[in-house]
């Protein structure tokens, strides 16, 4: 079975992951189009502590670690094709073991 033969996925309140205006191409467009989505402002990757990435779980405010990197998904959220309530418990917690259980064909190392 492939992806086009399974069913659409349903979602908590019964419609797809993502609304118009918010799919792959429209999330493509916008990186194009930042120079600064992760919103350093400019300043250098630094080191973080697991204190300071839980005080931002938040959905404007939302950073995530995979991997050991943080990652701000503030503004991917509203992108992400399952939605952004399947992500929201993750916000400012290690969620390695669930991406790795979700997203195993992902390399996100580049």
């Amino acid at each position: 079975m492939n992806d086009s033969s399974l069913p659409p996925r349903k979602t908590k309140s019964g419609t797809g992951g993502v609304k118009k205006g918010f799919g792959l191409y429209d999330w493509q467009r916008l990186l194009k189009a930042s120079n600064d989505l992760a919103q350093r402002n400019g300043e250098p990757i630094r080191e973080m502590t697991m204190e300071e990435i839980s005080c931002h779980n938040k959905v404007y405010d939302g950073w995530i670690v995979v991997h050991d990197k943080v990652y701000n998904l503030a503004p991917y959220l509203a992108y992400h094709p399952g939605g952004s309530d399947i992500i929201k418990p993750w916000l400012g917690k290690d969620s390695t073991a669930s991406f790795e259980k979700y997203h195993p064909w992902v390399n996100i190392e580049g």
